[in-house]
């Protein structure tokens, strides 16, 4: 599913920010209830070369604690 139509369904969308390092992939997650925000987010640099992607909640659980 697209991340515009995911947002239109629940109102809301995740961030995942992931670096693979050491043999394993580290991350973080972040709620957004706006999507002019999390594309926002999804645009700015990161110093450490990190992936940033648009994702649904099951996907994002990887990084959440």
């Amino acid at each position: 599913m697209k991340a515009e139509k995911y947002f239109e369904k629940n109102g809301f969308i995740y961030g995942v920010s992931e670096k693979f390092a050491f043999g394993r992939w580290y991350g973080y997650a972040k709620k957004f209830d706006s999507l002019e925000e999390a594309n926002k987010w999804l645009n700015t640099e990161e110093a450490d070369f990190r992936m940033r992607t648009l994702v649904s909640k099951t996907y994002a659980k990887r990084y959440m604690y």
